[in-house]
Formats: C-alpha cells, structure tokens, sequence
C-alpha cells in the first residue's frame, strides 16, 4: 500500500516544524516564555506559541509543501545570524536535505519506525547542541527554500503565494573564503521517501 503524496509531504512538514522549533529552542534565538511543551513522537518538545513567529513559519511550510508536493525543494536550511552595520554575518546554519522518494506502508504501516528515528534524532540534536556556546541577543534567524530556478519562477507565481513572496538570494554557506566546522547533527532514513540529514556550521 502506497501513502499519498499529499499525507506524505503532511507528515514530512511537520517533522520539519518540529525540528524547527526545537532548533529556536534549544539555541535560545526566543525567550523560552514563548514556548510550550508537547509531546510529539512519544517525547517532549518545546512549540512555539507566539503568533507572528507561528506565521512566518506556517507561510515558509506553506510554500515548502509546494515544493515537495513537485519534489522539488532541495534542501530546508536554517540560517542564524547577526547585522552590524547593516553587514548580515552568518553564525550557524542547519541545514535538512531533502531526498524524496515512494513509501511503501507494508514496510512501517504505522511509521513506528519512522517516530523512533525523529524521537532519536531530536535527542541527538539535543546532546549535540548543549556544549556550543550560547549565543547573543542579536541573533536572529530566517528560513531559505532551496530549489530550482524553474520551480522558484512557477512559485512566485502562483496566486496563493503572493501574500508571502520569495527572493532569490546568494548564499553565503559554502563559499571558498569563509571557514565552517560541520557537525552532524540527526538523521532520518528514507522511510517515508524522505532523508534528512542536519548539520550545523558554525
């Protein structure tokens, strides 16, 4: 039996915005006051209850859904940064490969399997985060979509899009004259056609 490729991106996005606000979390970019714990994969997590955070990642989810739903969106990255003197310096980067694929139920008809590797992964995270220095109030964070050309033109079209528009941008990540340490983070195996594999450079 084969999932939907509408469940499938579903239950994908919300390991996403799960991971997301566990990242906010446990990084301290928020006041902890404006999260609340849940449990989620049989283990606690930390959400946030604060509006305009929770929109600014429902319209990111939004249009990433678009992107998986094309098996299109690349990559999830999440970017935490500073401004100084309107010069923007990335401090930490997380980013969450995507590699989509069929599901086959027969193999996980409950996705147990699926909620141990997320239940492990954010515990992971968790004991990998701990010991990096905690950053300053400066820090901010934002959200990059990576795709292809094609896709990002056919989105930025699309109607229900237009309230939360795209740019392209130049990604500092990777460039040859900055240096990164990369740590691995958590991995998700492909068990519902997805891969996620996190890092954090900083």
């Amino acid at each position: 039996m084969q999932i939907d490729s509408e469940t499938l991106a579903d239950i994908n996005l919300e390991a996403i915005e799960i991971i997301v606000n566990h990242i906010l979390y446990l990084r301290g970019i928020y006041p902890t006051q404006i999260f609340k714990k849940r449990r989620m994969y049989n283990t606690p997590v930390f959400v946030s209850i604060f509006p305009p955070l929770n929109s600014y990642i429902a319209g990111i989810l939004k249009s990433a859904r678009e992107l998986l739903l094309k098996e299109v969106l690349q990559c999830f990255e999440i970017i935490v940064y500073r401004t100084e003197e309107n010069v923007e310096t990335i401090v930490e980067s997380y980013k969450l490969d995507i590699k989509q694929g069929s599901f086959d139920k027969t193999k996980d008809p409950h996705l147990m399997e699926y909620e141990q590797q997320l239940r492990a992964a954010l515990y992971k995270m968790a004991e990998r985060l701990k010991p990096l220095p905690k950053l300053d109030k400066k820090c901010l964070f934002k959200i990059q979509l990576h795709t292809t050309q094609t896709a990002f033109v056919q989105l930025s079209h699309v109607a229900q899009h237009q309230e939360f528009p795209w740019i392209q941008t130049e990604n500092s990540v990777g460039r040859s004259d900055v240096k990164y340490s990369l740590l691995p983070l958590a991995n998700v195996d492909q068990v519902v056609g997805l891969k996620m594999q996190a890092y954090i450079l900083s």
